[in-house]
């Protein structure tokens, strides 16, 4: 699979990917920190609440999807990538959560902690994710319809003729 990283859609989805990373951290701390939730509970919101933001950004702006017909393969795409993701990322929080709890008393210097685990958990993901959803949002066929190798003849001749 050939990933496309100088393409607006990367930047975008790159974007959409740090806004969404901001928001998800922002919940974080305010559950686990402010709430008082354990880290599963907490990264879970966090996960959640920066999905919605991130899906709409990767469909309608980093991709120019629009309307109902693809929706649903679409958000199937989206949501078995995304959830793989954040198993990944949850298992590791609360890992990092046991770790760090007989260790550092202070709640919010934990939070601290799981915002960094958060963080560097989602960055092995974030080129594997780009290209599914480079493929879940139609990206590929924007490249294949302009690949320089691949040209159409209007009116095609059979070698050794003239078209005159």
């Amino acid at each position: 699979m050939h990933v496309h990283l100088g393409t607006p859609a990367f930047s975008r989805y790159t974007a959409a990917s740090l806004l969404a990373t901001g928001v998800s951290q922002l919940v974080l701390v305010a559950v686990y920190a402010v709430g008082e939730q354990d880290a599963v509970v907490a990264t879970l919101a966090a996960f959640a609440a920066g999905a919605v933001p991130h899906f709409v950004l990767v469909r309608w702006w980093a991709w120019g999807q629009r309307g109902v017909p693809k929706l649903t393969g679409q958000l199937t795409g989206y949501l078995v990538t995304t959830a793989i993701g954040g198993a990944i990322t949850v298992a590791l929080t609360g890992l990092a959560d046991w770790a760090v709890a007989p260790l550092i008393d202070d709640r919010v210097l934990r939070a601290v902690v799981l915002n960094a685990t958060y963080v560097v958990s989602g960055l092995p993901v974030f080129l594997a994710k780009y290209a599914v959803f480079d493929r879940v949002f139609g990206g590929q066929a924007e490249y294949d319809s302009t690949n320089s190798t691949r040209v159409l003849a209007a009116n095609p001749v059979a070698p050794g003729t003239t078209s005159s």
